[in-house]
C-alpha cells in the first residue's frame, strides 16, 4: 500500500512537470502568431500606401479635361508639356430680301454664314501654339447651274503658328507666323460676330479696305495685355500690331506674285481701366492702319485694286458702286480706322470711321497704254449702340455667357465715295461717279446657351445712286432710271 502511494505520487509529480513545461511553451507560440500577424498588417499597410502613392501618381499624370463656352473642349497633359483643344464657330442665317429670286435675291433659304471647325495644338506649356481652322461656309456666290457665278468655296480660314514669346519675357511679343493669317484693324467697327450685335463690319472697310484683316501669308508681332501704370497711365493696352502680311491677298498661302509688302499697325489703349470710376473704366481708344503697296503688273494680286460698295446680303450680293477691277493706279493705297468704344455695365457705344485713298499713278489697263487713274476716295462713320435689356436676373442685366439674356442692339453708318472725272472712265456702267449710301439696322437677340444665340436684324438702305441693272434686280424701278437711287 505505501508503495503504491508513491508510485502514484511520482505518476503525480510527472504530470505536474509536463503540465508546467507545456504552458510556457503554448504562451510563447501565441506571442510569436501574434507578432507575426503585427508583422503582416504592417507590411500589407505600408504596401497599400505605396500602391496609393502609385495610384495618386498616375491619376496626376492624366490629361485634364476641360471646357469653357466660346473657347471650345481643352486637353492638357498633367505637366503641361502638350495640350490640344478643339472648337466650333456655327452662324447659321435664314434671309429675306427684297428683289428677284431668279438674281439671287431669295427668302427663307438656310446659309452657313460661318462653319468653321478650330483646332489648337499647344506645345511646352503652349510656347508654341499651332492654330488649324477651316472655312466651310462657302454658300451662295454660285450655283451648280450657272457656271458664271461661281465662287462659293470651303477654304482654309487659319494656318499659322504662334510663338509666344511673352512666356519668356513679359516685354517680348507674340510672334505669328503662317501661310493663312489673321491682322486687327477695329473692335469698334462690330465688336464680334459671336458676342456683337450688328451683322457685318461697315460697308467701307469690308467691301474696299481690309474687311476681316485676313491675309494669305504674313509676320505679325502682337503685344497684348499690356499695363501702362508705369509711365503714369492708370490703364492698359489691350494691343499694340506690327505686321506685314498678303491683307486681302493669296487665299489658301497662294503667292501674291509681288515683292511689294503690305503693312498694317494697330492699337487699343483703355487709358482708365485701373480706376475704380465705373464711368471711365470701359473707356477704349483704337486706331488701325494698312498700307497696300499695289502692284500694277497683270500677275500680281492685290488686296487694293478697287473701290466697291456692296450691300450684306449673302446670295445676291448687289454692287452699290464700283470702280472696276484693276482700277487703281500705282502707288500706296492707304486705309484709317479711328474708332472709340465705351462701355458702361449692359451699355456699349460704338464710333468710328474709315478713311481710304489711292495715289493713283500710271495705270495700264489690259490692251491699252499707260494713262493716269482718276483719282478716288471714300469715307464713313459709324455709330452703334448695343444694350443687355433684361436677364433672369433682372432688367439691364446679362451676358453673353448668362442664358436667358436678352441683347438688343442698333447702329447708323454713312458711306461716301468717289472717282473723279474724266479720267474715272465709264465706271458704274458711265451712269455716275460718286455715292452716298446710308443703312440704318435693329438688332434683337436671345441667348439659349453660353455664348449660343437666336434672333435677327432687320436693315434698311438708303443709296443716291444706283446702276438700272441694281434697281431692276432689288426691285425698285421696274426698268431702271440711269443715275437714280432708291
Amino acid at each position: 500500500m505505501k508503495k503504491g502511494f508513491w508510485w502514484f505520487g511520482a505518476l503525480g509529480l510527472m504530470l505536474a512537470a509536463l503540465l508546467l513545461a507545456a504552458v510556457p511553451a503554448r504562451a510563447q507560440s501565441v506571442d510569436d502568431k501574434i507578432k507575426a500577424l503585427e508583422q503582416e498588417l504592417s507590411s500589407l499597410k505600408s504596401q497599400q500606401i505605396e500602391l496609393k502613392k502609385e495610384a495618386t501618381a498616375a491619376a496626376a499624370a492624366l490629361p485634364t479635361f476641360s471646357y469653357r463656352p466660346g473657347n471650345g473642349v481643352n486637353i492638357e497633359a498633367a505637366d503641361k508639356s502638350w495640350g490640344i483643344r478643339f472648337s466650333m464657330e456655327a452662324h447659321l442665317r435664314t434671309m429675306f430680301e427684297s428683289g428677284q429670286d431668279q438674281r439671287g435675291r431669295t427668302n427663307g433659304e438656310v446659309m452657313l454664314r460661318r462653319w468653321r471647325p478650330e483646332f489648337y495644338y499647344c506645345i511646352d506649356n503652349c510656347l508654341y501654339e499651332i492654330d488649324m481652322r477651316f472655312d466651310m461656309d462657302g454658300f451662295g456666290t454660285g450655283n451648280a447651274k450657272n457656271s458664271t457665278n461661281t465662287g462659293g468655296s470651303s477654304i482654309l480660314q487659319r494656318g499659322v503658328v504662334h510663338f509666344h514669346l511673352e512666356n519668356l519675357n513679359p516685354f517680348l511679343p507674340t510672334v505669328d507666323i503662317g501661310g493663312d493669317i489673321s491682322t486687327t484693324f477695329s473692335l469698334s467697327r462690330q465688336g464680334s460676330s459671336a458676342v456683337g450685335t450688328q451683322m457685318e463690319y461697315d460697308f467701307l472697310s469690308r467691301n474696299s479696305g481690309p474687311n476681316t484683316g485676313r491675309a494669305g501669308w504674313g509676320y505679325v508681332f502682337n503685344w497684348d495685355d499690356r499695363s501702362l501704370s508705369s509711365i503714369g497711365i492708370p490703364g492698359r493696352i489691350g494691343r499694340y500690331q506690327f505686321s506685314v502680311a498678303s491683307i486681302g491677298e493669296g487665299d489658301d498661302n497662294l503667292s501674291s506674285f509681288t515683292d511689294r509688302k503690305d503693312f498694317n499697325q494697330y492699337i487699343s489703349v483703355f487709358p482708365f481701366s485701373q480706376l475704380k470710376n465705373k464711368w471711365l473704366q470701359g473707356l477704349m481708344f483704337e486706331f488701325g492702319a494698312w498700307f497696300c503697296n499695289l502692284d500694277q503688273r497683270q500677275q500680281a494680286d492685290n488686296g487694293c485694286d478697287r473701290i466697291r460698295i456692296q450691300d450684306n446680303g449673302d446670295a445676291g450680293r448687289q454692287t452699290l458702286f464700283d470702280t472696276g477691277a484693276d482700277s487703281i493706279g500705282e502707288g500706296l493705297f492707304t486705309t484709317f480706322i479711328p474708332g472709340i468704344t465705351w462701355t458702361f455695365g449692359p451699355y456699349r457705344l460704338r464710333a468710328m470711321g474709315t478713311f481710304i485713298q489711292a495715289e493713283d499713278g500710271n495705270f495700264t489697263p489690259p490692251g491699252n497704254t499707260a494713262q493716269k487713274a482718276g483719282k478716288k476716295r471714300g469715307h464713313d462713320f459709324l455709330i452703334g449702340h448695343d444694350l443687355f435689356l433684361w436677364s433672369p436676373k433682372g432688367w439691364l442685366t446679362g451676358s453673353v455667357n448668362t442664358p436667358g439674356s436678352i441683347y438688343v442692339g442698333t447702329h447708323f453708318e454713312r458711306t461716301d465715295v468717289s472717282c473723279a472725272t474724266p479720267r474715272c472712265g465709264p465706271i458704274n456702267g458711265g451712269q455716275f461717279h460718286r455715292g452716298t449710301y446710308i443703312l440704318r439696322e435693329w438688332d434683337l437677340w436671345y441667348f439659349i446657351a453660353p455664348r449660343m444665340s437666336i434672333g435677327g436684324s432687320l436693315l434698311w438702305y438708303d443709296a443716291s445712286n444706283l446702276t438700272t441693272t441694281v434697281q431692276r434686280t432689288l426691285g425698285i424701278r421696274h426698268n431702271g432710271s440711269p443715275g437714280q437711287g432708291g
